[in-house]
């Protein structure tokens, strides 16, 4: 088969199988299994594909709904490659604004405080957002200005985030643990000053319908219970006892969600929002007493 011809064949199944963007989804799936990037291909319609049967597999996962980052095998990401699959959530391009936000917090909290800055990730999945930290933050975390924290309720969501920090050079920099949102905080573990969290937020129906990548990640990334606020109520009612004075969350939201959480959030907390580029309030900023509004 002719790269052409392949772009042509690819475009057509994966149009017919319901793709939002099938032309686009061939040409990377073609890239992915020829090793040639895309402006390559679309300059050599005229190659031989020396791996078409790689390629119609490819195509059939795809076809059946699979992500394209769980077929390659990873997700590019602010200039980043994270490796992906089915033990994590895939990295959104929304959840860029959160750790966007969270380096903002915690350059600000380095430039102001003498003593020594505790950052938490919660849910940290394929540890995308703690490895944007850590390579950000590298010189204050091996100084000691600075404590980096990950963790998440999967183990096998922790693994992987292991191996992406391991593959960028940083696991040494950063504390991988397993648990509950911030249970151990102030006792096996300190007590944050930046807790930054992307907690599942989906409501369980949409979850169960399984439409697009829904159907091939955790459902514990994912299901937020009936409302999909069910974590996000109980990480806002500890966030007071887990958390030092003046601690802020950053917290990455669903659509529609903001109005409830501002309404859970603890007493005396400041409520901010941090729009998303088509102007939707997609991450919340909760200053507790004493922070900086």
């Amino acid at each position: 088969m002719l790269i052409g011809a392949a772009v042509v064949h690819g475009t057509d199944r994966l149009r017919h199988s319901g793709s939002p963007s099938p032309r686009l989804d061939a040409e990377i799936l073609l890239s992915h299994v020829s090793g040639r990037d895309r402006s390559w291909l679309l300059a050599h319609p005229e190659a031989e594909l020396d791996d078409a049967a790689v390629f119609e597999a490819a195509l059939e996962r795809r076809a059946a709904g699979e992500p394209i980052a769980y077929i390659r095998g990873f997700k590019e990401w602010r200039s980043l490659r994270i490796q992906t699959d089915e033990r994590a959530l895939i990295p959104r391009p929304e959840t860029e604004l959160l750790a966007e936000a969270s380096m903002t917090e915690i350059s600000t909290r380095l430039a102001h405080e003498g003593e020594p800055v505790i950052a938490w990730e919660v849910a940290t999945g394929s540890g995308a957002v703690a490895l944007v930290l850590a390579l950000r933050f590298r010189p204050a975390l091996e100084l000691g200005r600075l404590r980096l924290i990950a963790s998440d309720v999967s183990p096998d969501a922790l693994e992987l985030a292991a191996e992406n920090l391991t593959v960028h050079g940083v696991e040494a920099i950063v504390s991988l643990a397993c648990a509950d949102l911030l249970e151990p905080a102030g006792d096996s573990l300190p007590q944050p000053d930046v807790i930054v969290a992307n907690l599942p937020y989906v409501a369980s129906a949409e979850v169960d319908a399984r439409h697009g990548s829904l159907g091939y990640e955790p459902r514990v990334a994912l299901d937020g219970g009936t409302d999909g606020l069910d974590l996000l109520r109980r990480f806002l009612a500890d966030l007071p006892m887990r958390a030092v004075a003046g601690a802020t969350a950053l917290l990455e939201l669903g659509v529609g969600q903001v109005d409830a959480v501002t309404e859970m959030a603890p007493a005396g907390a400041s409520v901010s929002m941090v729009p998303d580029l088509a102007g939707l309030d997609r991450v919340v900023r909760i200053g507790m007493a004493g922070s900086a509004t």
